[in-house]
């Protein structure tokens, strides 16, 4: 082979290589175009929503597409930021390359800067509307629509009160953001004559931060003195002695509490709300104010001497002597601990067994009485010991009905016999069997 033909298939070789890396192969050629979004391939930073269409001529249709995502139609959409490629082959095999980098605009942020006052604070003086906030945007794609929440339309605000403020960024690629930014003012150094709200007890407070006293007047007449050394005064230079007490008209008096009317009574609520230990006279206690000892919640009632508790009274009325009521048996409100010395007891009682000497009483023959006490080791219709002792004692109203009961029966009994007993010593003197 010459020089001059090796040299002729080199340079065609390369004439390929060259058609082919730029999109052209046998006639087949390519292009790509992509969505423009005011110079962006992505409306906003982080979207999905590019799209890159390719269109092949020349060569031998039909054209095969065969995208990075791995698509196969000529249009591919959903797209992010990033690098893509596309290959296009025709009928005859041959094949053109495309790709592209899809660009999007840098994220949106916005920065609110509020003026400050040397009192650190953005508004110089309570409920002052002397306030500004200055905005600057960064990233996106201008310009921007501003939209705060009290209506302005305008990047920077002015002439601002102590509130919270929000506003909306829209850019020109319809990609939105938010901003807030709270604007704080100074405490209210004065008590309003309508009422004060938001106060802070452990800084707000009527009164003086040296001895001195606090003096309340009224008519120019002083009433009450708050005393530097913590004690309290009343009207002024008044030296009368005792109680304070309410009059009808609902003024105060002080001195002795004036004499009860004889026609009205006096609630206990507003009266007097405790119990004197040189006790209490209620002569003039309204009847619906009956008063009372105890206590409104489920908290029990403890009579204490010498620092024990001697009588306790549960939230349910039960009461205890000596010990809780807790140790008592279910059904009783009484428990004493140590027991009762008394002169008398009365029991209330139910039904009195006196049915038993009534003539259609039938009373147990005495072979099922034997046989009974053989069984049970125990009277009919007296519980058994171990029946007690489940019962931790004995029920005195229950237990004397029965005890009387089997009382009754027995003179039955003895009355059953003495009637045999007699029959027996009448046929026995008809027989002549006995001394006469």
């Amino acid at each position: 082979m010459s020089h001059s033909t090796l040299a002729t298939r080199t340079w065609i070789l390369l004439l390929s290589t060259f058609i082919a890396l730029n999109g052209v192969a046998q006639g087949l050629s390519a292009t790509l175009s992509a969505v423009d979004h005011n110079g962006y391939h992505i409306t906003c930073f982080g979207a999905k929503d590019g799209q890159v269409t390719v269109t092949a001529t020349g060569g031998t249709p039909p054209y095969n597409y065969s995208w990075s995502t791995g698509s196969t139609s000529s249009t591919v959409g959903d797209l992010a930021a990033g690098y893509l490629k596309v290959s296009v082959t025709d009928a005859n095999a041959n094949e053109v390359i495309k790709d592209i980098t899809l660009t999007q605009p840098d994220e949106m942020k916005v920065e609110l800067t509020a003026f400050k006052y040397p009192n650190d604070l953005n508004i110089s003086c309570y409920e002052c509307f002397n306030g500004s906030i200055d905005l600057e945007v960064f990233g996106g794609v201008a310009p921007y629509d501003f939209a705060w929440d009290d209506g302005p339309t305008v990047p920077d605000r002015s002439g601002l009160g102590a509130l919270n403020y929000k506003v909306v960024i829209t850019d020109a690629n319809g990609c939105v953001t938010d901003a807030k930014e709270k604007l704080e003012q100074p405490e209210k150094a004065t008590w309003g004559m309508d009422g004060n709200a938001d106060t802070d007890p452990q800084q707000h407070y009527i009164g003086t931060s040296d001895a001195q006293d606090v003096v309340f007047k009224s008519n120019d007449t002083e009433l009450l003195r708050l005393k530097g050394n913590g004690t309290i005064g009343l009207l002024g230079t008044a030296t009368e002695e005792g109680p304070l007490f309410r009059r009808e008209d609902g003024s105060l008096g002080l001195g002795d509490f004036p004499d009860a009317p004889t026609d009205r009574c006096f609630q206990l609520a507003g009266f007097r709300k405790f119990w004197l230990t040189t006790g209490n006279d209620f002569t003039y206690m309204c009847q619906d104010q009956i008063p009372k000892l105890g206590t409104l919640n489920a908290e029990p009632v403890r009579v204490i001497t010498n620092g024990q508790t001697r009588i306790h009274i549960s939230s349910t009325g039960k009461v205890g002597i000596g010990s809780e009521p807790g140790g008592a048996i279910e059904g009783y409100r009484l428990y004493v601990e140590d027991g009762i010395v008394t002169r008398d007891v009365l029991v209330k009682l139910g039904a009195w067994p006196d049915y038993v000497f009534e003539p259609e009483y039938e009373l147990m023959p005495l072979d099922k009485l034997r046989s009974f006490l053989g069984v049970h080791h125990h009277l009919p219709g007296i519980p058994a010991a171990n029946e007690l002792e489940e019962q931790q004692g004995l029920a005195l109203g229950d237990m004397l009905p029965r005890v009387m009961k089997v009382v009754e029966e027995q003179a039955l009994y003895i009355l059953q016999l003495e009637e045999r007993l007699r029959t027996v010593e009448l046929q026995l003197e008809a027989n002549g069997l006995t001394k006469p």
